[in-house]
């Protein structure tokens, strides 16, 4: 056994506690502006804003719509992942994103297929490729949204910190519950609408108020745990292993 090795495999453990470290600086803001973009969304969806007044309804036009908001979300996360990387001696494409980005890739195409097929085939279109009646389907795929989305959670929760998971199992359990209640008819009976007429909503409250309190959570716990990294890591540490 080499007589070094409480020294290299604490400095193993440090780098890798130094990069959840730096990996939770970057979740927040991203977590932050993703929040805020799913709340300005729904707003502007509900409202009509880009509508002429008139609220987006029509199942295959709110997974167009959601579908052009998450490719925006997409694109201003993946520019502030690389201004963080920038401004931290840390490539933009390590091989740790590499493998978060690997992850997280299988979940996301699964809900960009059911997109596509909802904004390219509308549910009562006459179509010999593919057709559907199935009622509520803006509802339907916002549920199956929730669990793709979760599960890419959960995945990258591997590669990063543990309240990654948490949050994914969070997404998860909402889609499958929303899932059940879309198809549950003593809780449908029970609205006032149709449950499509929420769609908007749901997607505010799940995606944007849902990453706004994470990323609000990670932000204001960060300092807590560098100091907790701080403290695992010291001096003595080092000597308990070298005794050992």
């Amino acid at each position: 056994m080499s007589p070094n090795w409480a020294e290299e495999n604490l400095n193993t453990i440090r780098t890798l506690m130094e990069r959840t470290a730096l990996y939770r600086r970057t979740l927040a803001p991203i977590m932050i502006y993703l929040g805020c973009i799913g709340v300005i969304s729904a707003v502007v969806a509900e409202l009509g804003l880009l509508n002429g007044g008139r609220a987006v309804r029509a199942p295959e036009a709110v997974a167009l719509f959601w579908l052009c908001v998450g490719g925006v979300a997409m694109l201003g996360a993946l520019l502030l992942a690389r201004r963080q990387a920038l401004g931290d001696p840390e490539p933009f494409w390590s091989p740790p994103t590499r493998r978060v980005a690997q992850s997280i890739l299988p979940m996301l195409l699964a809900g960009l297929g059911l997109g596509l097929v909802h904004a390219l085939w509308p549910l009562d279109a006459d179509n010999p490729v593919f057709a559907s009646n199935s009622r509520n389907g803006a509802v339907r795929l916002i549920a199956l949204w929730l669990i793709c989305y979760g599960g890419a959670l959960h995945a990258a929760g591997f590669f990063m910190e543990r309240g990654l998971k948490l949050f994914g199992w969070c997404f998860l359990l909402a889609g499958l519950g929303l899932f059940f209640a879309v198809n549950s008819p003593a809780i449908l009976e029970r609205l006032t609408a149709a449950p499509d007429r929420y769609a908007h909503l749901l997607m505010g409250i799940c995606f944007g108020c849902g990453h706004l309190a994470y990323g609000v959570y990670l932000y204001f716990t960060e300092e807590n745990s560098v100091e907790e990294t701080g403290e695992v890591l010291d001096e003595e540490t080092l000597e308990e292993m070298d005794e050992a």
